[in-house]
């Protein structure tokens, strides 16, 4: 690494809250946790975040013969807001061409950046420090991925339409099904996220049903505790023994 950046890798080490606003990832209660569950990780402060960010648009236009573009980037946390989000610290890693959109098929194109992430993050990678003029094997962490919904739902294969569409409400969601719009309406749903005594929890005006929003702000929830929930899952489509195993 260059001097100039490998002085700033470290910068997340001294990052506070400024009157209780976070100002950058490493204040946030997901970095922290991230620390806790892996200390000898954290222990190396050079060590990568890294985040994944994802779009695609058509580059000819809509009215233009059918084609697709989705780039892949990659961006270091690890250097102060002014810096990270500049072009010469978000790397182009993978471009993704078609006459349609990847789908649920872009895990096949990104399993060769999946694999090199996976190798520095078990294994690690020699790097020279040109600030401290000596080698130290660091290693990098995906610490969180960015995308619009649509794109949250190639990445994670969630299901981003219907009435289980909130992927923090799941099974508790309380959308309502329009019927002469013909669709799905979460209208009013935004207010159960808002502090127990915030003001428009009880406005009752404009809400779609009378009465105040008493309902508390749904839990984020552990990843294994899910997976062994959604083995229990059952599907017309396939057959019990696959789903089972």
């Amino acid at each position: 690494m260059s001097r100039k950046t490998t002085e700033h890798m470290i910068w997340h080490l001294n990052c506070h809250n400024e009157n209780e606003k976070i100002i950058h990832p490493a204040c946030g209660d997901a970095w922290k946790h991230f620390d806790q569950t892996h200390p000898k990780f954290a222990n190396e402060p050079r060590n990568a975040r890294l985040g994944l960010c994802t779009d695609g648009f058509t580059p000819f236009g809509q009215s233009a013969s059918p084609y697709s573009c989705w780039l892949v980037f990659v961006s270091i946390y690890n250097l102060p807001p002014a810096m990270c989000m500049k072009e010469e610290y978000v790397f182009l890693s993978l471009i993704i061409q078609g006459l349609q959109s990847p789908g649920k098929n872009i895990d096949v194109m990104l399993q060769p950046l999946i694999d090199d992430l996976k190798r520095i993050w078990y294994s690690g990678v020699q790097t020279y420090d040109s600030f401290r003029h000596h080698y130290f094997m660091m290693r990098a962490a995906l610490m969180w991925t960015i995308s619009d919904f649509p794109g949250y739902a190639m990445l994670s294969r969630w299901r981003t339409h219907g009435r289980l569409a909130c992927p923090y409400c799941k099974e508790n969601s309380k959308a309502f099904w329009l019927v002469h719009g013909r669709k799905t309406s979460f209208f009013d749903y935004h207010r159960q996220f808002l502090p127990p005594d915030h003001p428009f929890r009880r406005n009752k005006c404009h809400a779609p049903e009378p009465g105040s929003e008493a309902r508390q702000t749904p839990c984020t929830r552990e990843w294994v505790p899910q997976m062994h929930k959604a083995r229990n899952l059952r599907s017309s489509k396939f057959p019990i023994q696959l789903i089972q195993n």
